[in-house]
């Protein structure tokens, strides 16, 4: 059973059909942040669950695994179609988060989300919805990470309240495959805060060596 100082993390990743252009770099990205993560001690017995989305699906491929035993992300579980319900697949993520994290206290919750495109197809879930969940979450002492393709997607993360400092624009696939080291660094500076939640979520803002590493083409 979770100790009640386990850290909670959720990757929400985009699959919609404009990730096939970038499609080794994703699942690069994705496999090289549980790598990293297996290897801090502040992580390696954290939570892990993992969501892709289109409009075709919301899939919950990993759950509540710890992340010592997590496999990584096989060719077969991600397929690329379709548009981007992004509001219904945050909705997802901080629904199994808010579920494993009940009724504990002093708990860590971590909701990364990384998307190439504008929300267009959610059913379940709107804008002010998905806003309102975010912002109470975030005062709970959750960090939430939001990372776009390019400054106008990224700023999706801002206008839905997700924390300026947890806000990156990523350079297509060259951003993503440095996406998993970015991420791992900032969630294990989250996990190992001491202190204060918002010292938490402050120790674990994105570094301008981070979002220039994020940014870069090559």
């Amino acid at each position: 059973m979770p100790t009640t100082d386990t850290t909670h993390i959720c990757l929400v990743l985009d699959r919609s059909g404009s990730m096939q252009a970038v499609y080794d770099d994703a699942l690069g990205g994705v496999n090289s942040y549980i790598t990293s993560a297996k290897q801090d001690r502040s992580l390696y017995e954290s939570r892990f669950s993992m969501i892709t989305f289109s409009s075709e699906s919301v899939d919950t491929i990993r759950k509540n695994a710890i992340m010592e035993t997590v496999k990584p992300i096989g060719a077969e579980e991600y397929r690329c179609a379709g548009w981007t319900p992004l509001y219904d697949a945050i909705g997802r993520g901080i629904g199994i988060l808010d579920e494993a994290t009940e009724g504990k206290a002093d708990v860590k919750a971590i909701l990364v989300i990384m998307t190439d495109g504008q929300e267009n197809a959610s059913c379940e879930f709107s804008y002010e919805k998905i806003s309102a969940l975010i912002k109470a979450r975030q005062e709970r002492g959750w960090l939430v990470t939001f990372l776009g393709e390019g400054l106008d997607v990224a700023k999706q993360g801002t206008s839905l309240g997700t924390y300026a400092g947890s806000v990156a624009a990523y350079a297509g696939g060259a951003g993503l495959r440095e996406a998993g080291k970015v991420l791992a660094a900032s969630s294990v500076r989250y996990a190992k805060a001491a202190g204060s939640i918002r010292r938490a979520q402050a120790n674990a803002a994105l570094t301008p060596e981070e979002r220039d590493a994020l940014a870069r083409k090559k």
